[in-house]
């Protein structure tokens, strides 16, 4: 079993904290309900039927960034992480401002031994988002397969400030 196998709770949360983004777009309300839906289903494990919906509203909207990332984690969720990467690939290509989409995409690729790839993702997701723990955690674990571990240290060091500084909604518990 690959050491990444616990990534399924770490993408249940990215996708549990993902649906908000989705109804910042507002542009198109059929597809954000869609979005919504695949999104309820694969936190509650539906993996066959949210596949099933995320295919068919990819044909009815294909540049809806955030059916990708949904499907995407459906193939990650199902272990097949070279489809899983295609997903998480087209969906930055459509918004490439996407952080948690490269967090997943990084899982993906440690899972498949490209420790300088998933390095990069979880680099650019930081960058992209600075206050996500979970992207601190997971380059922890890749810096120390690849023996750095200092950086691993201050990495886990961050992920937890960030992670005990939210409250049970994920909201910053600063300035409440």
């Amino acid at each position: 079993m690959k050491k990444h196998v616990f990534i399924l709770g770490f993408a249940l949360t990215l996708c549990l904290n993902f649906q908000s983004a989705v109804f910042a777009q507002e542009q198109n309300p059929d597809a954000n309900k869609t979005i919504t839906e695949i999104g309820v289903l694969v936190n509650s494990q539906k993996y066959q039927i949210a596949m099933t919906k995320c295919n068919t509203a990819i044909q009815k909207y294909p540049n809806e960034a955030f059916l990708y990332y949904w499907r995407g984690t459906i193939y990650n969720s199902m272990g097949d992480n070279q489809r899983a990467i295609e997903d998480f690939n087209k969906s930055i290509e459509l918004d490439a401002n996407n952080a948690k989409a490269y967090v997943l995409r990084g899982i993906c690729k440690a899972d498949l031994e490209d420790k300088e790839g998933a390095l990069e993702d979880y680099n650019k997701a930081i960058e992209l988002s600075p206050n996500d723990g979970t992207a601190y955690s997971m380059r922890a674990m890749v810096r120390l397969d690849l023996g750095d571990m200092a950086g691993a240290d201050k990495d886990l060091d961050t992920s937890n400030k960030l992670m005990n500084s939210k409250d049970d909604k994920g909201e910053s518990k600063k300035g409440k």
